[in-house]
């Protein structure tokens, strides 16, 4: 199987508790306008069906604010679903809906965290198709990490420090933009992991610089790129993309999710179903490569695009 090719995404509905009790309400103290932040949802939901991916929606639980950023609770590479244990207490009940549809709908091999003491979010791993890197930081710790490589045995787990970093989550600041391709957010503190992430990889990934983290935000599924809208993006990152990106695009704007720290990749568990369990494999070509600056391993230059 393909990576990057899925055939269902796992989505939450916003419930009106994250306008004032969400974890990230507290950075933003005047609340979010529920009822676009639900608007936002519903774009992102209708572009991830344009991308040929069955939903599975659940219902929002006014006892978790935070329920909609579904990406957190677990991790989901071929058949095998790890539950996540996220590092914020009041997030940790929202895995029991997500277990249940993953067991029981889907019939995933289901694998839970056996050290009582791990931590883990789902937005502090990065499957690049090839191997995993995750970020040991805020939310997610070293019990945590090796909790993932544990899961996911096939491939070479990475562990980067991200504790100095000013984002939250790995995935905040990294992303794949496309096949063998990783948008990187601007800043020393980024720039640092990403020389981590160099230097313990073991394949090399082409590197597409973007102005922002917003710009920086971005999901790729079934050979789509979806992104923040234009205004979001700036006019330099959303150019770096009509020039560098060669395969269909969908924008979204996400102003108001943005507030309390959403992201296109948090609202959606991305599947790969398959009745004969592979191992998920890169499907990189020759054609592919030529875009963008190349990853470069044990440098401390910056890497922006030519």
């Amino acid at each position: 199987m393909a990576a990057f090719h899925y055939n269902f995404a796992i989505i939450c509905r916003v419930p009106n508790a994250l306008a004032n009790r969400s974890v990230g309400s507290d950075n933003y103290p005047k609340g979010l306008d529920i009822d676009k932040a639900k608007q936002e949802y519903e774009t992102i939901r209708e572009v991830l069906k344009n991308c040929d991916i069955n939903i599975i929606e659940l219902v929002e639980d006014e006892s978790y604010p935070d329920c909609c950023f579904v990406d957190d609770t677990a991790v989901v590479i071929g058949n095998t679903a790890l539950i996540a244990r996220p590092g914020h207490s009041s997030r940790q009940g929202e895995v029991g809906e997500i277990r249940k549809v993953l067991k029981g709908d889907l019939r995933m091999n289901v694998v839970e965290i056996q050290n009582a003491k791990a931590t883990l979010d789902g937005g502090d791993v990065l499957f690049t198709g090839k191997e995993i890197f995750v970020g040991v930081g805020k939310r997610t710790n070293e019990a945590g990490a090796q909790a993932v490589a544990e899961a996911f045995p096939e491939y070479a787990v990475s562990k980067v420090n991200f504790a100095n970093c000013e984002a939250l989550h790995l995935k905040d600041v990294f992303n794949m933009a496309g096949r063998n391709v990783m948008a990187v957010a601007p800043g020393p503190d980024v720039q640092g992991v990403l020389r981590q992430m160099q230097d313990v990889a073991d394949y090399p990934y082409q590197v597409m610089q973007m102005d922002s983290r917003m710009a920086t935000d971005m999901l790729y599924v079934n050979g789509h790129l979806i992104h923040h809208v234009r205004s979001e993006m700036g006019d330099k990152s959303y150019g770096t993309l009509d020039e560098k990106i060669l395969w269909p695009r969908h924008h979204v704007q996400l102003t108001e999710l943005a507030k309390v720290g959403g992201t296109i990749g948090s609202l959606a568990i991305l599947i790969t179903r398959t009745r004969n369990p592979k191992r998920i494999i890169s499907n990189i070509q020759d054609e592919d490569l030529g875009y963008f600056t190349m990853w470069k391993r044990g440098t401390d230059a910056p890497l922006h695009l030519n």
